[in-house]
């Protein structure tokens, strides 16, 4: 068994890309970015679990993965959520539940192992929010170290996120509430509620969108 189990989501399209005011990277392509995960990815430490959503379309994917028809982000999620707590997976394990839009760096892997040696974390992201420097002057954070980069808390994040197996049965109907009923699930106020979060400082990975974590030329990681 694997220390790291990633689940990650795709899908040929996602209404979520038509977001008013989503700018994309010129560079992002979703391909590149799969490439990337699987490059960056250690096989002694983690495990790639694909989800795919072919609502929309087929998948250029023929590896091994599992296949849902949800055709929402909130959907897509709750499905993936019934997926994982099918497993039979030992409470240690940690989950990377993982989108299909994101950059990951060389090392990450053992960064995530690194941040669950922080007291009082249950949950973990990679992605320097860049909004949380922006857009929060007043927010005040713990700041962490441990022997490859330095962590802070945060108040959210985005629907990419990791904790161990234990903690996901635990709050399973948490995160379960904030994607019922919904085309995109609330993820901000969900953390809100879950709490002890932290995310590295600079960012091991990034969401490829208008906020990418900042310090990184993440360009060069996809090229």
């Amino acid at each position: 068994m694997k220390k790291i189990e990633i689940f990650v989501r795709h899908c040929y399209y996602s209404q979520n890309s038509e977001i008013i005011g989503r700018n994309r990277p010129k560079w992002f392509d979703k391909e590149a970015v799969f490439a990337n995960l699987k490059k960056t990815t250690n096989p002694n430490i983690a495990n790639i679990n694909v989800i795919f959503d072919n609502h929309f379309g087929p998948c250029n994917y023929d590896g091994p993965q599992t296949f849902i028809n949800c055709g929402t982000e909130a959907k897509s999620f709750l499905a993936m959520l019934d997926i994982i707590m099918s497993k039979n997976l030992p409470d240690d394990t940690i989950i990377y539940l993982l989108e299909d839009d994101y950059l990951h760096r060389e090392g990450w892997c053992h960064v995530m192992l690194e941040a669950f040696t922080l007291p009082d974390v249950k949950y973990v992201t990679l992605y320097d929010h860049k909004d949380k420097y922006m857009h929060y002057p007043e927010l005040i954070s713990k700041i962490f170290a441990t022997e490859s980069t330095h962590w802070r808390t945060t108040p959210s994040t985005t629907n990419t996120y990791a904790c161990k197996m234990e903690t996901l049965r635990n709050e399973i109907d948490k995160h379960r509430e904030f994607s019922i009923g919904r085309d995109v699930t609330d993820d901000n106020s969900k953390f809100l509620h879950l709490g002890n979060l932290v995310s590295s400082i600079p960012g091991w990975a990034t969401h490829c969108d208008d906020y990418m974590s900042p310090t990184i030329d993440w360009e060069r990681l996809v090229k």
